[in-house]
C-alpha cells in the first residue's frame, strides 16, 4: 500500500506534456505522413503504396496513423488536396490580374511548370498516379483540371469569332497539357520541364489569338 502511494504521489509529480505540445506532434505527424504518401505514391504509385510503407517512411506508428486517416485513401486524399491547394496558392501570387489575359496564361504555365521542376514527387502523384487509381483520386484529379476551364475561356472575349468554338475547347485543351506534363513526368523527373512553356503556351493561345499572334507569345517565352 505504501509503495502504491509512493507510485501515485511520483506521477502526480511527473511533468505533463501540455496539450498544445500533442497538437504540434500530431500536426507534424501529419504532414510527415503526407510527405511520405507523395514520394511513396511517385516511386511505387498509389496501389504499391500500403500504410506500412507510409507509416514507415514518415517514421510513425500505424496506430498513430489510423489516429489521423481512416484508411489509406482517406490520406492519398489529403496528400493530393494539400498538393493542389499549395498549387493554387502559388499560382495566384504568380499571376498579375491587372495583366492582360495572354500575359496572365504565360504567368501561371510559368508558375506552374516552376512547382513541377521544384516538386516532381508531387506532381507526378496528382498527374500520373491520381487518374488512374480510383473513382475518388480520378474525381479530384478531373475537379482540378475543371478550376482552370474558365481562366482560360476569358481568352474569348479576344477571338471575333468565339461562337464557332466548341462548348468543351477549355476542358479539351487542359485536358491535352495535363497529357504532355504527364508524358514528360513518366519519361523521368521534373528536370527540364520549364522548356516546356513555349509549346503549352501555343496550344493554351492559339484557338483565341490565332497562331501567329500565339506563335509570338511563345517566341517571347522562348527568349526569357
Amino acid at each position: 500500500m505504501q509503495y502504491l502511494s509512493r507510485r501515485l504521489t511520483m506521477e502526480s509529480q511527473r511533468p505533463r506534456k501540455d496539450s498544445s505540445d500533442s497538437v504540434v506532434i500530431a500536426a507534424r505527424q501529419r504532414e510527415r505522413l503526407l510527405d511520405a504518401t507523395e514520394r511513396l505514391a511517385a516511386e511505387l504509385g498509389f496501389s504499391a503504396t500500403s500504410i506500412e510503407r507510409i507509416s514507415k517512411e514518415a517514421r510513425v506508428s500505424t496506430v498513430s496513423f489510423y489516429e489521423h486517416f481512416a484508411d489509406k485513401e482517406e490520406c492519398f486524399l489529403a496528400a493530393f488536396d494539400r498538393a493542389v491547394e499549395d498549387a493554387r496558392a502559388r499560382l495566384a501570387a504568380a499571376v498579375p490580374t491587372a495583366a492582360p489575359w495572354p500575359d496572365q496564361i504565360r504567368e501561371g504555365l510559368r508558375a506552374l511548370l516552376a512547382l513541377v521542376a521544384e516538386h516532381p514527387n508531387r506532381a507526378r502523384m496528382c498527374l500520373v498516379e491520381a487518374p488512374v487509381d480510383g473513382a475518388a483520386l480520378r474525381a479530384r484529379y478531373e475537379a482540378m483540371l475543371d478550376v482552370a476551364a474558365p481562366k482560360l475561356r476569358e481568352g474569348r472575349a479576344l477571338d471575333p469569332g468565339a461562337g464557332a468554338l466548341a462548348e468543351s475547347l477549355e476542358e479539351a485543351t487542359i485536358g491535352g497539357l495535363a497529357f504532355l506534363l504527364q508524358q514528360r513526368l513518366r519519361a523521368g523527373a521534373g528536370d527540364g520541364v520549364e522548356e516546356m512553356l513555349p509549346q503549352l503556351l501555343d496550344i493554351a493561345l492559339s484557338p483565341y489569338l490565332g497562331p501567329r499572334e500565339a506563335l509570338g507569345y511563345a517566341g517571347a517565352a522562348r527568349g526569357v
